[in-house]
């Protein structure tokens, strides 16, 4: 038996009237477009074309993008530099709000390690209400080249609910520090399905039922 054209049609309409499940990736922002000296800079993180993520800083000198150098697990070159003098250090507002969590890479200036001197970022609602955060402490790893030159590590911070932006801190021994691989699901390409609103669902139910009538009168 040979379904009409017709009720293949309706079947995919009401199919598509529940809502289709997108995939999510993560968005990684690797800084490679940063401008020195600026104090606020737009990334797009998931390739698509559309700003994803301010980054900001109310240091007047603005960023620096090179630091600490090759030997280093977490900082890729060009990296967002910065002192670590200010509160909050620095600042990212997500364009199309972030959901899930954030994670990120940072070296800080420091010569010796220590549990004084730490990344921490907290995330929050369109409210201004603390939704999540973490922080970690920086420490010499080993790198295919050795040790790394400066204490680093990486932080990642789970959250419920959307974030509409989050807050840096940095400590370190030098007033120095640097983040990349700035990680999440904050990309204008993801998103969450939106069910189709009630009486467009019921009506794709009804023109199913009505594809099922004819078929049954045609049999």
């Amino acid at each position: 038996m040979r379904i009409p054209w017709y009720f293949q049609s309706l079947a995919s309409a009401v199919l598509l009237s529940f809502g289709a499940v997108a995939p999510l990736h993560a968005a990684t922002i690797t800084f490679d477009t940063a401008i020195s000296g600026s104090t606020s800079s737009a990334f797009d993180g998931d390739g698509d074309g559309t700003d994803d993520v301010v980054f900001s800083t109310t240091d007047p000198s603005g960023f620096n993008t090179v630091g600490p150098g090759a030997n280093q697990n977490f900082i890729q070159e060009p990296g967002l530099e910065g002192t670590t003098e200010l509160n909050p250090d620095l600042r990212v507002d997500f364009l199309n709000g972030a959901e899930d969590g954030v994670s990120f890479g940072f070296a800080l200036d420091s010569d010796v390690s220590d549990p004084g001197y730490f990344a921490s970022i907290d995330l929050y609602d369109s409210s201004g209400d603390v939704i999540g955060g973490a922080s970690e402490v920086a420490d010499f790893t080993t790198t295919p080249a050795g040790i790394s030159s400066f204490p680093e590590g990486q932080v990642t911070a789970e959250f419920s609910g959307v974030a509409s932006y989050g807050t840096f801190d940095f400590t370190s021994q030098n007033g120095r520090y640097i983040i990349d691989n700035f990680q999440g699901t904050f990309g204008s390409s993801e998103g969450i399905p939106v069910p189709a609103p009630a009486p467009l669902a019921l009506m794709g139910l009804s023109l199913a039922g009505l594809g099922f009538s004819r078929l049954k009168n045609r049999m």
